[in-house]
């Protein structure tokens, strides 16, 4: 044994072997060494495959995070615009279901609102066919009212009384036109205070009255007028304190505000459906469809 080693002697048939400890030590160190330097710098590899792994990841999350808050944005936009269309959507029904309500018309849960508003939609043809055929406009020229449809005190009876037309402010002698196509059904002197007084009657049970005119004998009973002719002139006959126009619109003798009737025109014709009710437009407006059908 060679002083401070230690010997390891192998022997076999070829012969003896002699190891040294510190050699063996040697090699085992340097086999640690190697190992851990090839360890370390495999991990450092490693780690750096990882690290790229790992901002790959980071980038990917970052881009989700950028297309979930589009997502969001979007979402949220799409939901304004919903709730703003389900708005509009329940005002243009509400419009229609009045406007049906106006009409008489019946709302249909199971059709479209495209065809609800074909329903409700009158062609340029049907508006002037109902505009020759229902009272509408002044039957003189527009000076201003008197006296004002319902109950008043009448200024002569000085009693409480229903006053069933309008009174149209007139000179004695001002004309006085037909407001829609019809048929004379009386023209003379009336002796229940209307003095010389005319009633037309038109197509879909419609009657207008003209009272305290002049007589002129204009027009006779049985005649038939167009919306425009001239069927007398105003003046102060029968029950009244001064020249003006009584004159009334009724359906199936029912009294109607007459002023709606003066300012119905086209443009406000649907307006004009929605204030009157007393009348079922239901049937006018099909009468008037199956008129332009035959």
């Amino acid at each position: 044994m060679i002083k401070d080693k230690f010997t390891i002697t192998i022997t076999d048939i070829n012969g003896s072997r002699h190891f040294y400890l510190s050699q063996i030590i040697k090699k085992i160190a340097l086999y640690i060494i190697i190992f851990v330097f090839l360890f370390l710098v495999l991990s450092g590899f490693y780690i750096k495959y990882l690290d790229g792994k790992v901002s790959e990841l980071d980038e990917k999350k970052q881009e989700l995070l950028e297309k979930t808050k589009e997502l969001e944005i979007t979402n949220e936009q799409m939901q304004k615009s919903v709730e703003e269309k389900a708005q509009q959507y329940s005002m243009i029904e509400d419009k229609i279901a009045a406007f049906e309500e106006s009409l008489g018309l019946e709302s249909e849960n199971n059709i479209s609102i495209t065809q609800r508003l074909d329903n409700l939609e009158l062609t340029n043809e049907q508006q002037s066919s109902i505009l020759s055929q229902i009272p509408n406009g002044y039957p003189i020229v527009n000076k201003g009212i008197t006296g004002n449809f319902g109950w008043r005190e009448h200024p002569i009876l000085k009693r409480r009384e229903f006053h069933p037309g309008i009174d149209l402010k007139a000179d004695v002698g001002t004309p006085v036109y037909a407001p829609a196509n019809g048929v004379v059904e009386f023209a003379g002197y009336n002796e229940n205070g209307y003095g010389y007084n005319v009633i037309l009657l038109h197509n879909f049970g419609f009657k207008t009255v003209f009272a305290h005119m002049t007589r002129r004998d204009v027009v006779k009973a049985g005649q038939f007028v167009k919306k425009g002719d001239l069927i007398g002139y105003s003046g102060n006959t029968g029950l009244s304190t001064g020249p003006h126009l009584h004159y009334e619109v009724r359906f199936i003798n029912k009294t109607l505000e007459p002023l709606y009737f003066l300012n119905l025109q086209r443009k406000n014709m649907n307006n004009f459906f929605n204030t009157e009710r007393r009348v079922p437009w239901q049937s006018l407006i099909k009468a008037v469809s199956v008129q332009h059908q035959v």
